[in-house]
């Protein structure tokens, strides 16, 4: 009897704060990779650029666009404990800036990968799924 996936693995839900361009950026993902929602293309993003394990090319760089602390949209999105257990290993092991919750935390790790995949992405790979 298959099992369903969403059931026997846990999730966390958080707001990530993205900037104006980053969110553009996803919008036009969602738009030419048919994915529906927003939610969907960070999902697909943080799942594939963990997969990678890549992290020195995708957090060892600065990648900050625009002000690097003013963020303007706010995004619910739902992870597995797992990938957000892995985003809390990379905060720890890069040299980010202090931030006062670990929301903000996840929403710096999302947003480096935003900016990784817009500079250097192979955008395919990464919201396409086969």
């Amino acid at each position: 009897m298959p099992v369903n996936n969403h059931f026997s693995k846990k999730y966390m839900k958080f707001n990530i704060s993205l900037k104006d361009q980053q969110k553009e950026f996803l919008d036009q993902v969602v738009s030419d990779f048919s994915l529906g929602e927003i939610e969907i293309s960070i999902q697909n993003l943080v799942k594939e650029i963990l997969n990678q394990d890549d992290n020195e090319n995708v957090f060892g760089e600065m990648r900050c666009i625009g002000g690097c602390f003013s963020t303007d949209e706010s995004i619910e999105v739902e992870l597995e404990d797992e990938l957000i257990s892995k985003m809390r290993e990379i905060f720890q092991q890069y040299d980010f800036e202090e931030y006062d919750s670990e929301e903000e935390e996840l929403s710096k790790i999302v947003r480096s990968m935003i900016n990784y995949a817009e500079q250097e992405g192979d955008l395919k790979n990464i919201f396409v799924r086969a």
